[in-house]
């Protein structure tokens, strides 16, 4: 069968421009479901802007419950609860999109995502203008908007699958279960939901310390979040992109074609995420203005000194998710969750616990380079030897 344009053959051709080709769509992609976030602190700054901004980071508490868990003032709650209600109730749109989306980036196609998530996300803004600024809905307006557009992500990548002539295009008549599939899609798959399940547990108890230092602390640590998306963005895009280099040429045996995609992209990785880190150092304080309301200005201080500090640790992050997407591309996801889960969850939760911060931010917010720290040099560790034992087999 001839291969769509729009697929990508990692096992020929230049290593330093195919992961490019895969990176770049990954991260528009990336950059237009970031839009609906942001474009929800936006307008919620013009209407209700401590809470709009508290509620990106208390967006995985699922009730009532978890909320007051995570301490988060009473002065938002109310606007908390209700985004967080509708959010998850839209839950099975976006699990619909995102498998429709990594069966297409498994063959190498990362365009048709980002094509998707263009048109979701011009609708999100849409709907967040009328729901938030025409209709006063506040933050249930913004999690609707987010919600609906999720569902038309999920739409079109359904469409796209069932329209595609190729082996892997849905019939959905004849969808089943197939119990051999099912039995590798578990064995691949549950490592990976569980580590997604677990890493926003620790987060949320970083979150219930910071929670204890004041509204403003939260909202500038609310903005920060705004503004180094980029950052985990662009190293999760290059790691997807290493993760299907490494898979295509892992299964075609070429293990020394492995090995060197995965030392370019590493080196990619670095280089972005260190030119991200720059701009953030010097343009966070002014950048933060963008989003607040004017009455909020000297929250941008308090998120420029932490951005200051966090900015030049970012590029400890790189290691782990480079390595760990190399191994997950390898077929391996048992180990890398228990790495994660170990460098990372187990690092957080302990820090909070044991080290003791007395409700200082910084204190707490340290543990975040802490940990990436951590889990990188296991990664890169555990990649070397890894490493060196696949390649026998291959």
């Amino acid at each position: 069968m001839k291969k769509r344009a729009s697929a990508i053959d990692f096992t020929t051709g230049s290593i330093w421009k195919l992961p490019l080709l895969y990176f770049l769509p990954v991260l528009a992609g990336g950059l237009f479901q970031q839009l609906y976030a942001t474009v929800d602190a936006v307008i919620l700054g013009q209407f209700a802007m401590a809470g709009g901004l508290v509620l990106s980071a208390v967006c995985v508490a699922a009730a009532p419950l978890g909320l007051r868990l995570m301490s988060v003032p009473n002065d938002v709650y109310p606007l908390a609860l209700g985004y967080v209600q509708i959010y998850f109730a839209g839950l099975a749109v976006s699990m619909v999109y995102n498998i429709c989306a990594g069966i297409l980036r498994a063959v190498g196609d990362s365009r048709t995502p980002f094509c998707i998530l263009a048109v979701s996300g011009a609708a999100n803004v849409g709907l967040d203008l009328l729901f938030v600024a025409a209709w006063g809905m506040s933050a249930p307006g913004a999690a609707l908007a987010t919600v609906l557009a999720q569902g038309l992500s999920a739409a079109l990548a359904l469409v796209v699958l069932v329209r595609r002539q190729a082996a892997y295009r849905l019939s959905l008549g004849r969808l089943r279960f197939d119990r051999a599939v099912l039995g590798k899609i578990f064995t691949i798959g549950l490592p990976m939901a569980l580590q997604s399940v677990l890493y926003p547990i620790s987060n949320m108890t970083v979150q219930a310390a910071v929670n204890q230092t004041g509204t403003d602390n939260i909202v500038a640590w609310a903005l920060c979040g705004k503004l180094d998306f980029l950052i985990w963005l662009a190293a999760d895009s290059f790691a997807a992109a290493v993760a299907t280099f490494v898979a295509q040429n892992y299964g075609a045996g070429q293990g020394e074609r492995c090995q060197k995609g995965v030392r370019i992209g590493l080196g990619m990785t670095l280089a972005v995420i260190i030119f991200i880190s720059a701009i953030l150092f010097l343009w966070s304080e002014p950048l933060g203005h963008l989003i607040l309301n004017p009455a909020d200005a000297p929250i941008a201080g308090v998120t420029g000194r932490l951005m200051r500090l966090m900015a030049p640790l970012y590029f400890l992050y790189v290691f782990g998710e480079v390595f760990a997407g190399a191994i997950r591309g390898q077929g391996e996801s048992l180990r890398p969750m228990v790495i994660t889960l170990l460098g990372t969850c187990a690092t957080r939760v302990l820090w909070i616990w044991l080290v003791p911060h007395n409700h200082q931010l910084l204190a707490i917010l340290a543990v975040y380079p802490v940990s990436w720290a951590v889990t990188s040099l296991a990664f890169t560790i555990y990649y070397h030897l890894f490493r060196d034992h696949t390649k026998v087999r291959t």
